[in-house]
C-alpha cells in the first residue's frame, strides 16, 4: 500500500472523484467526509492549520482516506503539536474510512497507516462512533504507538427513521410531548400574520440568505458570539455549503415569517436520503410563539407525509425534548493517542491517571452544612 498525503485544497479538488467514489461504497455514505462538506469546512474553520489528509492506495486505487489536520495548541497549558480530525462542533460526526472489501489483515494494515501518531504529537480523533472497528483499533494499546491512548464522551445524537404514516409515528409519541407540541400549535395558529415556507438555498446572493442571517443575529445566540452576523467563521460556512451543494438542491430552508419579517428557520442539508438539520435559529423577540419547536414539527411532519427520506439525523446531542420524539441514537466519542516522547507520556498520565483520581477524591469529600 502507498500513502500519499495532501496537503492543500487544490489537491483535494483534484481527486474528489476517487475521494467520493471510496464514500459510496459505506451506507449511508457519510457527509462530513465527502468533498464537499470538507471543502466548505476547510474554508471556513481551517484557520492555520496544516492539511494532512492522508489517502492509501493499492495497485492504483484509493482503499483509505484520513481528513487530518496538525496545528500547534495548547493542552493543559501545554504547547504541543496536534494531529486532528477536521471535525468541530459544526460536524455531525468524523471518522477514518477504509475500503469494506479490504480483509482484516488489509484493514488493520490501513488503519495503521492512516492514523500514525508521531512521537511529538498528540492525535485527537474527534466524534467518532462509539461503536466502530475504527475505535476499537484506536483503543488496542497492544497496536505500535497505542500506549498511552485514553477516551473520552462526545455527542449522543437522536436520530428519526421516517417509516410508517405520520399519524402513527405522531401518536406513538408521549403523551407529555404531544400535549406540549398541541398547546404551542394552537397558540401559534391563533396568531395573526404567520406563514411557514419550505424554500431551497441555492445561491448566497438570494434574500433568503439574508434573512437567515438576520434571524441567527437577534436570537440567543448573538449574546455568546456564535450568531451569523457577529460570527465570521460560521457565516463563511453557510456561504461555502451554498457554494457546494446550492446548485445541487440539495440544501433547503424551512423559514417562518409574520407578515413578512422573518422570524425562525431550521436549514437542512439533505445527502443519500438523509436530512441533516445544520443549523436552525429564531428571533427572542418570538420566544412565546415557540417557533423552534412549531418549525420542527411542520419540518418532521412533511418529511413523512412526503417520503422524501429515509431519516432525519438531528445534529444535536440527546436534549430531553428530542428523546421524546425517538429512542434511536448514535452514539459518538473523543479517542486521544499520546506520541511516544516522555514530555508526551508525562501528559498522558496527568490527564488520564492523575487528574481522574483526584477528580473522585473531590467528589468524596463530604459538603460544608450551612450554619
Amino acid at each position: 500500500m502507498e500513502l500519499r498525503v495532501i496537503r492543500n485544497q487544490d489537491g483535494f479538488g483534484e481527486i474528489q472523484p476517487q475521494w467520493d467514489g471510496l464514500l459510496n461504497k459505506l451506507d449511508p455514505v457519510p457527509l462530513p467526509l465527502s468533498c464537499a462538506w470538507l471543502q466548505s469546512w476547510l474554508g471556513a474553520f481551517a484557520g492555520n492549520a496544516q492539511m494532512e489528509f492522508r489517502c492509501l492506495y493499492s495497485q492504483g486505487h484509493l482503499v483509505g482516506l484520513a481528513p487530518l489536520l496538525k496545528s500547534r495548541e495548547r493542552y493543559r497549558g501545554m504547547p504541543v503539536t496536534l494531529l486532528h480530525l477536521a471535525a468541530n462542533g459544526h460536524s455531525p460526526y468524523s471518522s477514518v474510512v477504509v475500503d469494506p472489501d479490504l480483509d482484516p489483515a488489509q484493514t488493520r494494515e490501513a488503519l495503521e497507516r492512516l492514523t500514525k501518531v508521531d512521537p511529538n504529537e498528540i492525535g485527537l480523533f474527534f466524534k467518532i462512533p462509539r461503536r466502530s472497528s475504527l475505535k476499537a483499533f484506536l483503543l488496542d494499546q497492544s497496536g505500535i504507538g497505542h500506549e498511552s491512548v485514553g477516551e473520552k464522551p462526545s455527542l449522543v445524537t437522536p436520530v428519526i427513521n421516517i417509516e410508517g404514516d405520520w399519524e402513527t409515528f405522531y401518536r406513538g409519541r408521549p403523551r407529555k410531548l404531544k400535549k406540549s407540541l398541541n398547546h404551542k400549535l394552537n397558540r401559534y395558529h391563533a396568531a395573526e400574520g404567520f406563514d411557514i415556507a419550505l424554500e431551497t438555498v441555492s445561491t448566497a446572493q438570494q434574500s433568503l440568505v439574508d434573512e437567515l442571517i438576520d434571524i441567527s443575529s437577534k436570537s440567543w445566540k448573538s449574546a455568546i458570539g456564535n450568531d451569523l452576523k457577529s460570527n465570521h467563521r460560521s457565516r463563511r460556512f453557510l456561504l461555502n455549503l451554498i457554494s457546494e451543494f446550492g446548485a445541487s438542491g440539495q440544501l433547503t430552508a424551512w423559514i417562518m415569517r409574520q407578515s413578512g419579517v422573518p422570524v425562525a428557520y431550521e436549514l437542512h442539508l439533505a445527502h443519500d436520503e438523509i436530512v441533516y438539520p445544520i443549523r436552525a435559529d429564531f428571533n427572542a423577540a418570538f420566544k412565546s410563539y415557540s417557533p423552534g419547536s412549531v418549525l420542527e414539527y411542520t419540518a418532521l411532519k412533511f418529511l413523512f407525509d412526503n417520503r422524501g427520506a429515509r431519516q432525519y439525523y438531528t445534529c444535536a446531542d440527546d436534549y430531553w425534548y428530542l428523546s421524546n420524539w425517538t429512542s434511536d441514537y448514535r452514539e459518538f466519542c473523543n479517542v486521544e493517542i499520546f506520541g511516544s516522547c516522555t514530555r508526551l507520556k508525562c501528559l498522558y498520565w496527568l490527564e488520564y491517571r492523575v487528574i481522574p483520581v483526584v477528580k473522585r477524591l473531590i467528589g468524596k469529600q463530604p459538603r460544608k452544612q450551612p450554619h
